[in-house]
This record gives structure tokens, sequence and C-alpha cells, in this order.
């Protein structure tokens, strides 16, 4: 979040469309939704682009779960109303709209640029996890190598450290290695409905993928498809979760923050 020079109000700003997009009246309000505390949302344009913001006090402001929902809830009527949105991650309030028009024309041809390139397309995520009782009792299962080492140093003794700390990066290199061929069958599987697939870092020990998918907004159907294709490669010691669709968070290569 950016601070402030003063204790007054600032403006937040949500995310940028095209200045093409009809999505206010004659007074620049955008009607049907609520921003930041109930604040009225409206657009300001510099040529090509146009800024979606409101006025919000800095008073005590914290990006809480209601500030998260309005945020959200703004982007998601976007997404419903333009061909292409560029989000802002939430927080992003200047002293004044000065700073976003200055941003606008500075940044003007890369935020063009990104608008036609997410045009028509959305962000669709998906997990998968090892769904298993024990994750190292798992892969000394399937990779006998892990298992005839684990059975070597606790053989009816307490292991040293440096048995431990061998153990256990032979345990991260499987680790790694099962994860990086999971996605790279998941992806195959997946290219040929999307446009684009990220990788992000995993959350946890027993997450295997943390994927971002950007598809077209009339494919979902396809893209479900897929991702069912893709989960029958698997057996029952793997689960996936999808959801979406989102903002195009993932696929937005210019920085729209101020």
């Amino acid at each position: 979040m950016r601070r402030l020079k003063n204790d007054k109000s600032g403006t937040y700003l949500y995310g940028i469309v095209s200045a093409c997009e009809r999505l206010s009246g004659a007074s620049g309000v955008i009607e049907g939704v609520a921003g930041i505390d109930g604040s009225t949302v409206h657009g300001i344009s510099k040529a090509a682009l146009m800024a979606v913001v409101s006025d919000v006090s800095n008073a005590g402001f914290r990006p809480t779960r209601r500030c998260l929902a309005a945020h959200h809830g703004i982007l998601k009527h976007l997404m419903g109303k333009c061909v292409a949105v560029l989000p802002a991650s939430c927080g992003n309030i200047s002293d004044g709209p000065e700073p976003i028009l200055r941003m606008l024309s500075t940044k003007q041809a890369e935020l063009v640029d990104q608008l036609q390139r997410v045009s028509n397309k959305v962000e669709m995520g998906l997990r998968m996890r090892w769904d298993v009782p024990n994750i190292f009792g798992y892969f000394a299962t399937i990779h006998p190598e892990l298992k005839s080492m684990s059975d070597e140093i606790y053989n009816g003794q307490e292991p040293s450290r440096g048995e431990k700390i061998e153990l256990g990066r032979l345990f991260d290199h499987l680790l790694k290695g099962d994860r990086l061929a999971h996605t790279k069958t998941v992806v195959k599987v997946l290219s040929g409905r999307c446009f684009e697939v990220r990788e992000n870092k995993v959350g946890d020990e027993r997450e295997v993928m943390n994927l971002a998918c950007l598809v077209g907004r009339d494919r979902h159907e396809d893209f479900e498809k897929a991702l069912f294709e893709a989960a029958n490669l698997f057996d029952a010691s793997f689960s996936f979760d999808f959801n979406g669709p989102w903002p195009p968070y993932n696929f937005v290569q210019t920085d729209a923050r101020l």
C-alpha cells in the first residue's frame, strides 16, 4: 500500500480498462457498485486508458476482509462489462488523481499492449496435491532408494545428524523431481486449451503444483474437460482443485501499481 502525504483522503486504484469501455454516464460515476467503505466508483481517463478508482480515507486504512471483498467485487463487475481488465493489487492509494494520470501517461503503450494481450481472457487457478496421510511414507513406497536409506540409518539405532540431513536431501530431491514430472504431464494436457500457463510457488510440502491458466472467456468447458483428462492420468493419491474465473493477475507483466 502506498502511504499518502496527508491523513485525509486519497484515490484508490482498482484496475485499468480501455477508455473505449462504456462504464459510466456523463458524471463519470460507475453505477451499480460500491467501492471501499461504500465509496462512489468512477473512472479517470488519459488517452486510450481509464483507471477505475474511488475516493477513500487514509485514516487507519487496512486491507481487511471487507476491503478485499469490495476490491474483488469491483474487478468482478469490470470483468462482466469490459473485454479486458488490468487488475491492481489491493491497497493502491495515491494522494489524488494526478499520480494515476501520470502513470497512465508514462506507461500508456505498455498498458495498452497488456490490455490487448488479455482481451476476452480470464485466469483460472489449478492446484494439485498429494492426498496421502504421510508424505514421507508415501514417497518411501514409490521410491525404493528412499526406503532403503531410511531403513539403513534407522536400523535399531538413532541416526546421526548428518545421516538425517542426507535422508532429507534425498527426499527433497525426489519431491522436486516428481513435482516437475507431474507438472509437465498436466501442462501438456492443458496447453491446448489455454493461451498460457504459469507456474506459481507451491504452498507447502504436499502441494504438487500451483498453476495459473489464461483461458478464453468462452472456453471454460474446454478447460474443465482438459482438467478432468489430466486428473484421470493420476491415481487416488492425488487431488485436484480449480477456481476462477479471475482477472488475469498472473499474466499482467506491466506493473500497474503507482
